[in-house]
């Protein structure tokens, strides 16, 4: 099944660079077109998303290994114990790899699921919330996630031998993704071939939006391009 990827959008938005005449000193890298996909696409998503649309499952990107790590929590002090190094007060277990940015939309943010590897959904909560947790009496041992400088972080740790999380969301840059590794097959989850996150009607718009708006290209209906009887068309560009 073929699906659209950042490459080929790069290389559509090249191609039509390639034809026309841009008013630029500098040559127009690839990098700079990603960045462009990648906020054109945020704007598009949140606009669509803050009007209370269910998301589209295209938007979502899945990272099903992202490993944790035993911390200390902020204001505790590290205590010796039997079995190696405690911590005073509630354990907390982070991701070893800073998260991608989730796009944050109106009374939500982009995280659709974070989890154990069995499936089970884990709450994401603000950190206060989680810091007042221990307090609480029927409560008190919940697991909870809460979001710190680009990290999860998860409370209770010493509960449970939960070693990483299955995380699904709405990301800023989707290329991101691309830190975080299948342990099985050590192959990166997103990479410049993999499937890009949009739906295929939000891709014209976004090339739109780059080539009107950051390039000053305008582009109209294709139109035959020889006077012959072959009938060969060709975009219209213009600056």
């Amino acid at each position: 099944m073929k699906f659209i990827t950042l490459d080929t959008i790069v290389n559509d938005i090249l191609s039509i660079v390639r034809g026309s005449i841009v008013s630029q000193s500098e040559p127009i890298s690839k990098r700079q077109i990603e960045d462009w996909i990648n906020q054109y696409r945020s704007i598009l998503l949140k606009r669509d998303l803050d009007k209370g649309k269910y998301p589209n499952p295209d938007f979502i990107q899945e990272i099903p290994f992202v490993e944790l790590e035993e911390v200390p929590v902020e204001g505790d002090t590290l205590a010796s114990g039997y079995s190696g190094y405690t911590f005073t007060g509630s354990n907390v277990l982070r991701t070893k790899l800073s998260i991608p940015k989730p796009i944050d939309f109106n009374f939500k943010n982009g995280f659709t699921f974070i989890g154990k590897p069995d499936g089970t959904e884990l709450q994401i909560v603000p950190e206060h919330r989680a810091r007042w947790q221990q307090y609480k009496k029927y409560t008190s041992s919940e697991q909870l996630v809460y979001h710190k400088n680009d990290h999860l972080y998860v409370t209770n740790a010493g509960l449970s031998d939960l070693s990483h999380l299955y995380i699904r969301g709405i990301f800023e840059i989707p290329s991101e993704v691309g830190r975080f590794v299948n342990p099985a097959t050590d192959i990166a989850y997103f990479n410049e071939s993999s499937k890009y996150p949009v739906p295929a009607n939000l891709v014209p718009a976004i090339k739109e939006f780059i080539l009107s708006k950051e390039l000053q290209i305008e582009t109209s209906a294709p139109s035959d391009t020889k006077n012959d009887d072959a009938h060969g068309v060709a975009q219209n560009v213009e600056r």
